[in-house]
């Protein structure tokens, strides 16, 4: 498992609250990671995002770039957002995490390092074929590039038929000043990561509007089930045997 889908995992488990008079409050734990975009690696060591991708769209980053931004990153999930044929052993090597490809300028043996995570950008409006092919390829997540702003109804079914249908999590790009209700609708959706672009301060601020969301709901069962210990089970009552003769 990679660094990015355990860092996923980790955040979409619900924990069980304390219990007893002794049990300390639960710390606040964001149920959402947010991710901070960028082309400088320099950048990359002030930010407060739980995830960092590089993006080499324009300039293909030097091993020098990966080498500074898997410092900089620490133990935060790296990735590396390009749209060519990078060698996906070298990326490892390098200590890139993740790749973050166009399906279109891939070749399909650049996701064959099993070392490395995956996560195709999908196209805008992805069909349900396509999305249920995606499922035999070995990928970590589906990146969404535009999340619309105050979702209508019909932009969050689509959103969920995306998270519903690709059975991954979704990395969605948003802006740094997403508000509370956009994050949740994304959430719902399945979105595992936000992507944005800005400042420590904005992506602190980001962070902080994760935070204030609401628990995720967790599904409810249709009827409450109740076992007997074994051995316990009711006995049916004996009939009187009182007929007078």
């Amino acid at each position: 498992m990679t660094k990015l889908a355990d860092a996923i995992q980790r955040s979409q488990r619900t924990d069980a609250a304390p219990m007893g008079f002794g049990a300390g409050r639960a710390t606040s734990k964001p149920s959402l990671l947010v991710g901070l975009i960028t082309a400088d690696a320099a950048a990359i060591a002030a930010t407060p995002a739980a995830v960092i991708l590089l993006d080499g769209r324009g300039r293909s980053p030097s091993k020098d770039d990966l080498t500074t931004a898997r410092t900089a990153a620490a133990q935060k999930p790296l990735g590396l957002w390009s749209t060519g044929a990078d060698a996906a052993k070298e990326l490892q090597a390098a200590g890139v995490d993740f790749l973050l490809f166009d399906p279109e300028a891939t070749p399909a043996a650049a996701l064959l390092e099993e070392e490395l995570g995956y996560v195709i950008s999908l196209p805008p409006a992805p069909e349900e074929l396509y999305l249920r092919s995606l499922e035999s390829l070995n990928l970590e997540g589906l990146y969404v590039d535009t999340a619309p702003t105050a979702p209508t109804v019909a932009q969050q079914i689509e959103l969920n038929r995306i998270g519903l249908l690709g059975r991954k999590p979704l990395l969605v790009r948003v802006a740094a000043d997403a508000s509370r209700d956009d994050l949740q609708s994304l959430r719902g959706a399945g979105a595992g990561v936000i992507l944005a672009e800005g400042t420590p301060e904005r992506i602190a601020a980001l962070q902080e509007t994760v935070l204030a969301l609401p628990p995720r709901r967790t599904r409810r069962e249709e009827r409450a089930i109740v076992s007997l210990p074994r051995g316990q089970a009711a006995q049916p009552e004996e009939e009187d045997d009182d007929d007078d003769d």
